[in-house]
Parts: structure tokens; sequence; C-alpha cells
């Protein structure tokens, strides 16, 4: 019985997301799919339609610049969101489409120019993505965390696509649509944000009262996390002997990512709210599964291997935004800050991954290195680093689910954590409070219940999955509540409770 109640909350949660997703936020997705097209497709090359770009001397260039423009990033994160200085609007997709269009030009030239428009590509390709999925996040931190939630993992789809149909272009065509994928998100993104500044995107509720930054201790062990996922991950495709052809790599990437937007879409489906801990454990899973699969010489295994290491990348970039999106909506620090220091984790463990692991490969293929023994390393070196995950972040971990209210409407009375630890003559007051000016707004049975759950400085998401109501329903709901109450926010709100006089 619990299981069909299950499944059809699930059900009622997709049926409400489809009807009211914001589609535009699928632009966020379309920075990816520019990477993955830019260096592991060959749509760039003109010349014969063959060779990715990953590996060559742009790619190398690029990817020592981009986890510098992260900490440039970070660095202006300290004082003000990227968000604020509107021309960062233009600058990112401006520079990533003029990294494409110089990276597709370079093969025809040689000398003086290719040196100059190397460094262009190179300069271009490391700041322009990083600019547009700093602005995304910074977008994302702003809105409800339960749409970001379903946002993230769904905006891979679009990723998904452009690499299932990007490949089957070629020449000119192909440089134009690869072109088009930033300017594209960007469009979207700018959409977006005149979309939640003229509310009809769910903006999130700030509740103030925490000013604050992140535990730094969390956010190293994140940051080393990251960082070792994407490093040893990368390594693993080297130490197998078996080279796969562009194509099957391919149809591997979009299996992977197909895999892993279905775990994150039906946790968010069927879950309070994604619980970064239980989905890290998931994704563990898939990569010892890669390192398994590259000990042995076949095609077959080591195809499945790239799936599994897919799988991982993708789940490891959706844990990565949801948990620094959290601790800038929880704390006083900026999006730009927590993002760029992500970021930076997560392409420097690329880069050490990709430079370190043609000379393993070369090692492999001469013999001095067992390939078996080389990836129980990378397992084990893998299980080490998972002992350091942040578990007890509340940011990383899920909310908790347990609820308070007594109603006298209704007489029906639950406790909560709040009522067990904090002292009954407090939690009475605020609740007297409250009740009091529900009965002043003359709000109804329903609108009081919400109106009780955000004094106590609940988030819609929690309200949503503590009363069992869809997210337009409680929309709805409070704002009807402020529409009585003469107020615009969940601070005015908080205000409202405190300035009330004990007498009421």
């Amino acid at each position: 019985m619990a299981s069909k109640d299950s499944d059809k909350k699930g059900l009622t949660r997709l049926a409400d997301a489809v009807q009211n997703f914001p589609f535009r936020m699928l632009g966020f997705g379309l920075i990816y799919a520019w990477s993955y097209c830019v260096w592991d497709v060959p749509s760039l090359d003109l010349a014969s339609h063959a060779t990715p770009l990953h590996g060559s001397d742009l790619w190398l260039a690029s990817a020592v610049i981009t986890p510098i423009a992260c900490i440039l990033a970070a660095a202006i994160g300290r004082k003000r969101e990227l968000s604020d200085l509107k021309p960062a609007y233009a600058l990112g997709p401006a520079l990533a489409a003029l990294g494409t269009l110089c990276a597709a030009l370079l093969p025809g030239l040689s000398g003086p120019g290719y040196s100059a428009m190397l460094a262009i590509a190179a300069i271009a390709t490391g700041i322009g993505p990083v600019v547009l999925i700093v602005l995304w996040t910074c977008l994302f931190a702003r809105i409800d965390s339960g749409l970001v939630e379903t946002i993230v993992p769904a905006s891979f789809v679009a990723t998904l696509v452009c690499a299932f149909l990007i490949p089957n272009i070629s020449g000119i065509a192909a440089v134009v649509t690869v072109t088009a994928l930033p300017l594209i998100s960007g469009a979207l993104l700018k959409a977006a944000k005149r979309s939640v500044e003229a509310g009809r995107i769910e903006a999130n509720d700030p509740i103030g009262g925490n000013a604050g930054a992140g535990n730094p201790l969390n956010i190293a062990r994140a940051f080393i996390i990251i960082l070792a996922v994407y490093g040893i991950g990368c390594l693993i495709p080297y130490v197998t002997q078996t080279e796969l052809p562009v194509g099957i790599e391919t149809q591997a990437t979009m299996v992977g990512m197909l895999f892993a937007i279905a775990l994150s879409i039906a946790i968010v489906l069927f879950s309070r709210h994604i619980d970064l801990s239980a989905l890290f454990r998931w994704i563990t899973a898939p990569f010892v599964f890669a390192a398994i699969c590259a000990a042995f010489d076949n095609a077959q295994l080591a195809a499945l291997s790239n799936v599994f290491l897919n799988i991982v990348f993708t789940g490891i970039e959706i844990i990565m935004i949801l948990y620094f999106v959290r601790l800038s909506q929880k704390t006083s620090r900026t999006a730009t800050l927590y993002i760029g220091i992500g970021e930076c984790a997560a392409y420097t463990g690329v880069l050490i991954g990709y430079v370190f692991g043609p000379m393993i490969f070369a090692a492999v293929q001469a013999g001095s290195v067992d390939v078996k023994s080389t990836c129980l390393l990378v397992i084990g070196a893998f299980i080490l680093f998972t002992l350091i995950v942040p578990s007890r972040d509340e940011a990383w971990s899920s909310q908790p689910g347990e609820i308070g209210v007594l109603l006298p409407e209704s007489g029906a009375a639950a406790t909560t954590t709040e009522a067990v630890a904090a002292p009954a003559k407090e939690v009475v007051s605020l609740e007297m409070r409250a009740l009091a000016l529900a009965r002043e707004f003359g709000l109804s049975n329903r609108e009081t219940e919400i109106f009780l759950l955000l004094a106590r400085g609940r988030s819609r998401p929690y309200i949503r999955d503590a009363l069992v109501l869809s997210k337009n329903t409680v929309a709805t709901h409070i704002r009807h509540i402020y529409e009585k109450a003469g107020i615009h926010s969940q601070q005015e709100l908080l205000d409202l409770v405190e300035a009330a006089t004990d007498s009421i």
C-alpha cells in the first residue's frame, strides 16, 4: 500500500513538474553540450571531419586557463555576485562562440597566425563557459530550492539531445550549430532571469537569521571529493589496453548521461529532497565498475567502462551544483564564490587526469605497469577519498521531514524536533502569536497551517512535502496569506510574528 501511495505521489509530482516546468532553464545544459561538441566530437574539423580536439594543444591551453578563470570568479564572489555585472551576460556567450570559431579555423593556419589564433581560442574557450556556468548558478540561487532540484538534472536532457544530434552534422553546418549553443544558452539565461524578476518563476524565500559562511572544512572536503572523482575518473580510460573508436565512445557517453539523468529525475520525483549523500553513494558503484571493466582487454567492457564513467561525471556535476547552490542559499556567501570553488576542483581534476593519463597508457602498452593492479589502486584511492564526504553538512544531506503544528480547529497535534528541544513556553508563545495573527487576518484552516510553518522558517519544499501538497497549491496559499497580511515575503511574516505582543 505504501509503495502504491509513493508511486501516486511520484506521478503527481511528475505531472505537476511537466505542467509548470520553466523549459527555458534547460539552456543550462547547453553549456555542457557545447563543451562536449567542441572537445570530444570531430565536428569542428572542417578539413576531414575525423579528429576531435580533445588532447590537442588548444585543449591543453584551454584546460589550464579554465581553472584560473574559476579562481578569478571565486575572487569576485568574495564581494559580489558575478550576475551583478551586466556585461557578463554578453561576455560569457560571446567568448564561448568566438572560441568555437577560432578553433574551427585553427587547422588551416600556420606560423604566427596559428599562434595568435590558438591564444585567442584558448582564452575564449577557457573563460566563456565558466562565466556562463557561474551566471546560471547565480540564478539558481535566487529561485525555489525544490525547483532547482528538478531543473539541474533535467537540464542535462538538453546536453543528451545535442550529443545525439550534432555528431551527425559536418562541415560549416556543424561549426554554426556548435557556435550557436552558448549564444542560445545566454539568451535563455536572460529570459529566465526576466521571468524570475517578474515573479513568473518561483523565487527562493530568504528567511534571514544566518549571516555566517559555510563550514570551511566541509567546503574543503567537497573540493577534494570533486577533484578526486574527476582526476581519478579521467585516468581510468588510460588504464585499459583497448582503444575505442570515436563513434563507440560517443554512444557510450550518451548512454551514461541517460542513466545519470534517469537516476537523478527518479530521486527528484520519488523523494522529498535530493539527499546528496545518497546520490553520491549511488555513483560510487558505477565508478568501481568502470575501473573493474577497464582491467580487462575487451572492447565491450571498455565501452561499458565508458558508460559507467559518464554516469559518474554527470552525477558528480549535479551533486556539485546543488551543494553549492544550497550553501549560497543558507549562508551570506555568494553563489559566485561557491561555484567558482567547485568548478575549479572539477576542471583541475580533469586537467590532472588527462595530463597524467597518457603516461599511464604508455606504461601499460610497454608492459611496465600491470593493468589489474593499477585498477585496484584506482579503486582503493577512490574509496579512501569517499571517507571525507561532508555527510554532516546540512547542505549535503536531505533536510528533515518532521513537522509540528497545533490547530485548535482540528485539535490535531504533532511533535517536532524543535518542540522537543526548545522550552515549552517559547514554542507555545510562538504558536499562540501565529494563531492570533492568523485569526486576525481571517486565514482559512489550510492557510493557517501553512502560516504556522512559515512562521517557523520552513521552506516551500518542506511545506509541500509535510502537507503533501503540489507546488502550485502551496504557492497559491502563500500568495493569499501575503495578500491578507499585507506583506510580500517570508521575512516580513517572521517580523510580524516576532513583533506580536505576549498578551495576544
